[in-house]
């Protein structure tokens, strides 16, 4: 055998061991990951495509069932406040100014769908 077949041979071999120490002996599992858990510039470049996909189809519920994918399970869930949080975000990191009118135009129409929505000031 010739060292290059020999160097191929290992090389093959510790790759299929690796394979099956990762599958077989010590898989890796998220049983509990959430959405929720994202960095906060991935949850706004989540939004920042919801608010692509409003434009697109001007589907108001559809937009809000998409960040419910966001919210916290069994805590309340505002629609609204991931799209200013994502506006502030955006505004603060330079996003273009056609992404902050999406942003901006998601969050109108969220506003227009239900009321509700609107931040209640503090006392």
């Amino acid at each position: 055998m010739t060292r290059y077949t020999l160097f191929g041979i290992t090389i093959l071999l510790g790759f299929l061991l690796a394979v099956y120490y990762g599958w077989a002996v010590r898989p890796v599992s998220f049983d509990s990951a959430t959405p929720a858990m994202l960095r906060q510039d991935f949850q706004a470049d989540y939004v920042l495509m919801v608010a692509e996909a409003f434009q697109a189809d001007n589907n108001v519920e559809r937009s809000i069932a998409a960040l419910a994918f966001l919210g916290v399970e069994g805590q309340s869930y505002n629609p609204y406040i991931f799209a200013s949080d994502t506006l502030a975000f955006g505004t603060l990191n330079g996003y273009a100014v056609p992404d902050l009118e999406r942003l901006q135009i998601l969050q109108q129409a969220l506003l227009e769908f239900d009321a509700s929505f609107a931040p209640t000031p503090t006392p």
